[in-house]
């Protein structure tokens, strides 16, 4: 398919109202399952596991779609299932029925940013490609965000019926998105009955014989689980366990993170563009411990200071993010080859699911042991090493893989990156 901003722009566009309906039911959906329907704290603990566990099986699978059948069809599949799901997930009561959503809802959304930045890849040049990953992260930290705050002013514990709408509409959300991809977005498509022989010929084994996509991938589950894994369990709990910081402070927290995210990912990617991706991607693993270096002190202060370290913390973390999630999406869709884009982008998903079910795990048995500080300084030196791994990564890839794409052509394109 030949370059289209246009098209890559009604993708970002139905991404955006898909990650509006996430918002809108992301931030509740443990007192959904422990209050409204009664599980328990100890049960609703076990649904977020039981979703991990669905997420590693499903990713896959997932890629090996993308790659077959085409990241547009397999996204549409996908969107739909969600909103089935998702919006079932206010309707079912009892703990095997909502396993049986849960895992609906997961499968649904394992290919949503996967198949979507498999399919913006082939709607921008190289050049611009993590432009596009930005704004794509962008719209996903702001449409959670105003979601959030939108359904804030809906729920109430005491009126499931509140849950009902907001699933319902999270449903909307994402069917807003298939009808984007079915009306207005046109399928890349191979372009040759030799080039669908090729693509159907990928393998996972192809992917794990390149040492590229292992290592990198290995600095992901490493930086997400040290990194991304420990922002709403090990932070939050470090705040309200150990610096006893008020719950209510975890809002702003959290809305000063999306805001570093929303006002400068453009920003920060511009000032980036000629720097190496290894570099532009360990410094945002350091930032990260930079973060939780600050969220520490706030052990050591005051309520009003430990406040604001928290929140100081949690935006500083925002810096690293907006560096993080393009450069590394537009690496692995620079080492990918064509045909098996679909599953070297589910590998990044899979790094997440991996990270984020051993993030939790790390936090949970350190501060829920009482130990506190040992979290912070694990969390801290992790991530200092992951930095420091990830500079390691440069030996296995060449000068123009690793050189950060500019979003724009310019005169002087052929200065050397840092």
């Amino acid at each position: 398919m030949p370059h289209s901003p246009t098209q890559a722009r009604r993708v970002l566009v139905g991404f955006a109202f898909a990650s509006l309906g996430n918002g809108l039911t992301l931030p509740f959906l443990y007192v959904y399952m422990a209050q409204v329907r009664d599980l328990g704290s100890s049960t609703a603990g076990w649904m977020f596991a039981w979703m991990g566990l669905v997420g590693l099986a499903a990713a896959p699978g997932v890629g090996a779609l993308l790659d077959r059948v085409g990241p547009r069809p397999v996204l549409m599949g996908a969107l739909a299932l969600e909103a089935v799901s998702i919006g079932s997930l206010g309707f079912v009561d009892g703990l095997v029925p909502v396993m049986i959503v849960l895992a609906g809802v997961v499968v649904g959304a394992s290919p949503l940013w996967p198949g979507t930045t498999t399919l913006l890849a082939g709607m921008v040049p190289a050049h611009g490609r993590e432009r596009a990953y930005g704004f794509a992260f962008l719209g996903l930290n702001a449409g959670i965000g105003v979601g959030g705050l939108v359904s804030a002013f809906l729920v109430d514990v005491g009126r499931p019926e509140s849950f009902q709408v907001l699933y319902l509409c999270d449903a909307l959300a994402y069917l807003a998105y298939a009808v984007v991809l079915a009306i207005l977005v046109r399928s890349p498509g191979p372009s040759s009955s030799d080039e669908t022989a090729t693509a159907a010929a990928g393998s996972w084994g192809e992917v794990l014989r390149d040492r590229r996509a292992v290592a990198l991938f290995g600095c992901g589950v490493l930086a997400v689980t040290f990194g991304y894994g420990q922002l709403e369990a090990g932070a939050t709990a470090y705040a309200v366990d150990v610096a006893e910081v008020p719950a209510t402070a975890l809002g702003w927290a959290f809305a000063a993170n999306a805001a570093v995210i929303v006002c400068g990912q453009v920003a920060l990617l511009r000032l980036t563009s000629r720097w190496r991706r290894t570099t532009a991607l360990a410094c945002a693993v350091l930032t990260w411990s930079l973060a939780w270096t600050v969220l520490a002190t706030a052990d050591l202060m005051p309520t009003a200071g430990a406040v604001a370290a928290i929140v100081v913390g949690l935006a500083v973390f925002g810096l690293g993010e907006t560096l993080w999630a393009p450069v590394v999406t537009g690496l692995a869709n620079t080492i990918a080859p064509d045909r098996l884009r679909g599953r070297y982008n589910a590998c990044l998903g899979l790094t997440l699911t991996l990270g984020q079910i051993l993030g939790p795990a790390i936090a949970g048995s350190l501060i829920g042991s009482g130990l506190g500080h040992l979290w912070a300084f694990v969390v801290i030196g992790g991530t200092l090493a992951t930095g420091l791994v990830l500079t390691r990564l440069r030996a296995l890839l060449s000068v123009e893989e690793d050189s950060a794409a500019t979003p724009e052509p310019v005169a002087d394109s052929q200065a050397a990156p840092v």
